[in-house]
């Protein structure tokens, strides 16, 4: 067997302890990704390459979500080759001792096989390590002598430590055993190294040894050095070497260092004692642990070296699970759950036993160092084992600590802060402290004393916490009652005697809410004495009242005579409110809706008002105007009356068509871009709502007789709307169609039309309302069909003063928007509604005005127009919905502005002689409705 020992020049006295044997080339091995439930899916041909995985349970740990991602250990050794497939982003800068041997080059294999067992990579090429997702921070210490130096080991370990590497892994010791008789020169080793460990563990550095590999009943000095010193125990790990179902003849054995060692993969059966010639044989490596080597193979290999990287990776997948503990902590997990084998206990030869992963991530095993304090700060945390031990156990933190094993622990139970609950049993005494919480429907054969709060059951589920014991309820205690669970509501069952001095009944309903009238066991006890001192309730749709006899506490809840609309702020919410409470108190939304205090209901009946949908209708009605604008327009620019635009159209002659000014006697044909954006403030009724419109219009017009010009358009469009307060968002595809006449006798101008669009309309709601066990997060949606019907004129009167041509004009348009009826899906809180209809009529009052002047060289016309347009009809839109099973009830959406300054204004540079240039801002702005749009044109003729 390959050894290294000291130097007798006493440089670095540290043996590696392994042998290298026979080498592999990489076989790729095809392999999908595991299961995070499925252990078996995880044992792929790369995993059982490295048998040593299966035999430390390592894919039950993978099952479990982990594969040591983002922790970092630090491995002490002969470099590594960072130029091998398995260590592709498995690692991170390391450190040199000695410059001439850089870290990430390995001459000698022992620090790549190291490397490889404990974060080779998982890619379906050779074997990957126990932490595949874990990072290795190496530290060369090597020498050309095949020794490695001490002072360089030292060197590393602090350095690794001030990076905050909290694992480090340490393959290699010393020839004189733990109980060995040191010399001077070992003396001198501790003495250097000493000051060193001390800091490592005081920085919570968990450090790894391998005992060695001399066959000797004791570890070697650097493994068992807490025989000497104690105090580095609870940063100390030793790991001896097993083979596939042996114990080899060349691992040293734990012996003194049984209570901080373990056993591990090694590998075997290399050298074994033959004691016919008294002297160890040579038999192979065919049990070894297969490693990545640097030429970017793989070999077979054997020695307690291999032995303990097993035992870092494991440490580094414990870290990732349970990210709150020290590393003490983890080590005692580790050791707590390793599988008792040779003698019962702990022993001189396996020490807590053989290393088990799958175990070591379900939690601790064993509380044999005292008490356990886990401090977790946020999020859950399972602890799945049977915890034996004369320890306790102390929870704080604001997180959640779940036990679901049968445990045995002696020690007492201590909830400090934060959330511990009991899925399974413990048999202490526990004790919970103010802001602190103790639930869960599992078994607790001791006392319970009640400082803070405790829940029967689990959060939102409901169940029974079983009290093999006494409870008592400190009077400033609390105990916390859900009602409508799933697993029904929760109560204590206490064996003994049930004391309360007081303290409050907080109530919670689960996710069934409140289903009717009824009376609830809470507590039920061998005895019940005392009360308590309040019910802490905020709803404001139930009473509560307690009830007590000798063996029993109930809880009695009825509703109370608020009726739901009596809590609402807005006439939406109070609409809602009574649509909601006609359902009856079989219905779930209605059970959940009794729930909520008044805060609370409010906010939901606003949610749920769906108003977006009557709003829609009242955007479609004012973008109705842009069609009748779009035609009255045209006829303005055909009669070259003020305030029309002066771009050309495409006019049909004799030899074909070609562009023609506006005013061509010729049949035209136009187009004209539809853009306008929008916003309506929300009211004391109902919330804001914005809005924009895209697409294009075309038109064709000829003369007819000598006064009129008549003409058809359609076109395309596509409005978009959102509502930000309640979520709540939707489009329409929009196809319009419409006839339009004008006419003109003298200085008087006549321009009418009519236009029907189709509208294809898709609505999105997210209604959000909460309460403590209840966070509704729906998602109705609904399709429909809507048309627009309108009708619309204006009279003009011509006016000119030199350049300036002005046109006083009175306008009257009608639009009428019918909705079809639909049914909202996608959430259990869907609206119903019937078809709707919308009329509303528009005057108008105002005046064009033009003039035309020359810019340079450049000829440009000056447009606008001044108007007060007013409302009347519907201008609050109203649509009638209803809950399924529900009464109907009537919504409004946003008014209609009654009042509002209609502008435009715009601006035609003749740019070349066949070349002109428009821009046009149009808008209607009113107190808290403002509809805009810009215009941008270009015509050339050819």
């Amino acid at each position: 067997m390959n050894s290294r020992n000291r130097s007798a020049s006493h440089i670095a006295a540290l043996l590696l302890s392994t042998a290298l044997c026979g080498s592999f080339s990489g076989i790729a091995s095809a392999q999908t990704a595991g299961d995070p439930a499925n252990p078996e899916t995880w044992r792929t041909p790369e995993y059982l390459a490295q048998w040593g995985l299966e035999t430390i349970n390592a894919a039950d740990a993978y099952a479990k979500g982990v594969d040591g991602s983002g922790v970092t250990v630090g491995v002490v050794d002969s470099g590594f080759d960072t130029n091998h497939p398995e260590f592709v982003g498995r690692y991170v800068d390391g450190i040199t001792y000695d410059p001439s041997k850089p870290w990430n080059i390995d001459t000698d294999g022992h620090g790549t096989g190291v490397a490889s067992v404990i974060a080779a990579n998982r890619d379906s090429i050779g074997m990957h390590g126990v932490a595949p997702g874990a990072t290795i921070a190496m530290v060369n210490v090597d020498g050309d002598d095949g020794f490695l130096n001490d002072l360089g080991a030292q060197y590393g370990i602090s350095l690794l430590v001030d990076r905050g590497v909290r694992i480090i892994n340490n393959s290699y010791g010393s020839f004189p055993s733990i109980t060995d008789t040191m010399t001077k020169e070992d003396e001198e080793y501790l003495a250097r190294s000493l000051a060193v460990y001390r800091r490592a563990v005081a920085a919570d550095t968990l450090l790894i040894w391998a005992t060695m590999n001399d066959g000797r009943d004791q570890p070697s000095l650097e493994a068992g050095l807490p025989y000497l010193f104690p105090e580095l125990e609870r940063g100390w790990l030793a790991v001896t070497a097993v083979g596939p179902d042996y114990v080899p003849d060349w691992a040293n054995r734990c012996g003194v260092a049984k209570n901080w060692c373990l056993a591990a993969p090694g590998g075997g059966p290399g050298w074994k004692w033959n004691p016919s010639i008294g002297d160890y044989v040579w038999h192979g490596v065919a049990d070894g642990i297969y490693v990545a080597k640097p030429d970017g193979g793989y070999q077979k290999t054997l020695g307690t070296s291999f032995a303990a990287p097993h035992v870092a990776g494991t440490a580094a997948l414990v870290a990732q699970m349970f990210p709150y503990m020290t590393m003490e902590q983890v080590r005692q997990v580790l050791l707590g759950t390793a599988w008792d084998v040779g003698a019962p206990g702990v022993d001189e030869i396996f020490g807590y036993g053989l290393l088990d992963a799958g175990k070591a991530v379900l939690g601790p095993g064993k509380f044999d160092w005292g008490d356990f304090h886990a401090v977790i700060d946020e999020g859950e945390s399972w602890w799945e084992n049977d915890i034996t031990g004369d320890g306790g156990l102390i929870k704080s933190g604001n997180g959640v600590l779940i036990l679901s094993g049968d445990s045995t622990y002696l020690g007492d139970t201590r909830v400090d802060s934060g959330i511990l609950v009991i899925g399974g049993s413990i048999a202490s005494d526990t004790f919970v402290e103010a802001n602190a919480l103790l639930s869960g429907d599992g078994t607790i054969f001791g006392n319970v004393d009640n400082h803070g709060g405790v829940l029967g059951g689990w959060s939102r589920d409901g169940g029974t916490l079983t009290i093999d014991g006494n409870y008592r309820q400190r009077q400033d205690s609390w105990l916390l009652v859900e009602l409508g669970a799933p697993d029904g509501t929760s109560r204590l069952d206490v064996s003994g005697t049930a004391t309360i001095e007081g303290g409050s009944l907080d109530i919670r309903f689960g996710p069934g809410g409140y289903k009717g009238d009824e009376r609830h066991t809470i507590i039920t006890a061998g005895s019940v004495t005392g009360q308590f001192e309040y019910i802490c309730s905020c709803y404001a749709f139930l009473d509560f009242d307690l009830t007590y006899d000798p063996t029993n506490v109930y809880l009695d809840v009825a509703r109370n005579s608020v009726a739901f609309a009596d809590v609402a702020t807005t006439r939406n919410g109070a609409a809602v409110a009574g649509g909601i409470e006609s359902l009856g108190v079989n219905n779930l939304f209605y059970g959940i809706i009794t729930t909520l205090n008044e805060e609370e209901a409010a906010v939901a009946f606003n949610q749920l008002t769906g108003e977006v949908h009557a709003s829609l209708a009242g955007t479609l009605v004012t973008q109705s105007n842009l069609i009748s604008d779009a035609a009255s327009s045209r006829l303005r620019a055909a009669f070259a009356d003020a305030g029309a635009p002066a771009l050309p159209v495409m006019a049909f002659g004799p030899d074909g068509p070609e562009l023609a000014p506006a005013t061509t006697d010729r049949f035209a044909v136009w187009s004209q871009v539809l853009g306008a954006w929008g916003e309506r403030d929300g009211t004391d009724n109902a919330v804001g709502l914005e809005h924009s419109i895209g697409g294009v219009l075309f038109g064709g017009d000829a003369a007819v007789g000598d006064a009129w010009r008549l003409g058809v358009l359609g076109g395309y469009s596509q409005t978009t709307f959102e509502s930000r307060q309640t979520s709540s968002s939707g489009s329409s595809k929009n196809i319009h169609l419409g006839l339009y006449a004008g006419a003109e006798w003298g200085a008087v101008a006549l321009r009418t039309g009519a236009a029907y669009t189709w509208h294809d309309i898709e609505t999105r709601r997210a209604p959000r309302f909460s309460s403590y066990f209840y966070d509704f997060d729906g998602r109705p949606t609904a399709s429909y069909d809507a048309g627009t019907a309108q009708v619309f004129g204006e009279l003009g009167y011509r006016l000119s003063a030199g350049n300036l041509r002005l046109e006083p004009f009175a306008g009257l348009a009608h639009a009428s928007v019918r909705s079809d009826g639909f049914a909202e899906t996608g959430s259990g809180m869907g609206l119903v509604s019937a078809a709707s209809t919308t009329d509303v009529t528009f005057t108008t009052l105002g005046a064009h005005a033009a003039t035309d002047f020359a810019i340079g060289s450049l000829g440009a016309t000056a447009r606008g127009m001044l108007g007060w347009r007013h409302a009347f009809g519907d201008t609050v839109p109203t649509s009638t919905f209803a809950f399924a099973g529900g009464t109907p009830f009537a919504i409004e959406g946003l008014p209609i502005a009654t009042d509002a300054l209609a502008i435009e204004a715009g601006l035609d540079l003749q740019i070349a002689k066949a070349a002109t240039l428009g821009f046009a801002y149009a808008g209607q702005l009113a107190s808290k409705a403002q509809d805009q749009s810009f215009k941008l044109d270009l015509a050339v003729r050819f």
